[in-house]
């Protein structure tokens, strides 16, 4: 049996993107209906928070430790302290009910995010990738883009869209930057919930949330489940790997929608977890500027 535990004082509306920090041993994440951003120090295991004026759907950190992020607004750097906002760049400013959901950087440094319709009734979500100077569509006619993320050698690359219940595997060129040859990776049954946040280890298993499942999965990489762990919660949002040794996986959840009855049976839905995991994660890529 594994060891799981919550992170106290982590309780969130709708915690999403966790990210390691390896120069600081610390959690970042995101709490998007809040407009928060969280950090954990690992060594004392305190929980700050830091409120801004718009949903922050994911970030990445810099070499200079910086954080860029996915907003409202496109893709913008952050400033905790300043609590400053400095635009950058949104290439759906006139998509007026969309907004930025989940994102990470590739092995070069890009960082690819994905979009969805802020009230989850149109299929408006696309896919862009931003190398620090342009900004290019890499996907379209998304319901929620979510759960994205390369195996090893960058060579495939996975993508959920959580309404249709289905994660998606492509060829990946790492010079270009460009995804093809879109395949169905894994179709999640309804019983099941859908999926949502999803990260790669060092074997090439996926690893994704499951929103109204109360578990994650893990999947080899020809699509089979390999295991899965159940949490004590229904709306598991994201999960990525961290710690020094790279074998904790953190796990972000959920309270978002739940009814008092619903809380009441899952006292612990929006904390953030961690399990220790007998495997390896990949370190987070970090931004290029």
């Amino acid at each position: 049996m594994l060891k799981l535990e919550h992170i106290k004082n982590s309780k969130s509306i709708l915690g999403e993107g966790p990210i390691y920090n390896e120069s600081e041993n610390s959690l970042y994440w995101t709490d998007i209906k809040a407009h928060k951003i969280y950090t954990c120090n690992l060594y004392s295991k305190e929980v700050k928070s830091y409120q801004f004026s718009k949903q922050i759907g994911s970030l990445a950190f810099t070499k200079n430790n910086k954080i860029i992020a996915t907003t409202d607004d496109g893709y913008e750097y952050l400033d905790l302290d300043l609590k400053s906002i400095i635009p950058i760049v949104d290439p759906e400013k006139n998509i007026k009910n969309n907004r930025f959901n989940d994102g990470k950087c590739d092995s070069l440094g890009r960082y690819f995010a994905g979009t969805m319709d802020n009230n989850e009734k149109e299929t408006t979500g696309s896919l862009y990738c931003y190398d620090g100077k342009n900004i290019t569509l890499q996907e379209k006619n998304l319901a929620i883009s979510n759960g994205l993320g390369w195996n090893m050698d960058s060579t495939k690359f996975y993508l959920a869209d959580s309404p249709k219940r289905i994660i998606y595997v492509y060829d990946y060129d790492l010079d270009t930057g460009k995804i093809y040859n879109k395949n169905k990776f894994a179709k999640i049954n309804e019983k099941d919930g859908f999926p949502d946040g999803l990260c790669i280890d060092n074997e090439d298993y996926i690893w994704s949330a499951h929103w109204n499942g109360w578990k994650i999965t893990r999947y080899a990489p020809d699509g089979c489940i390999d295991s899965t762990y159940k949490l004590p919660v229904p709306k598991v949002t994201s999960c990525n790997f961290g710690g020094k040794h790279l074998d904790l996986l953190f796990i972000t959840t959920a309270l978002f929608g739940l009814s008092q009855n619903e809380l009441k049976h899952a006292p612990l839905s929006g904390y953030t977890f961690i399990l220790n995991t007998k495997v390896k994660g990949q370190k987070n890529n970090l931004f290029k500027i």
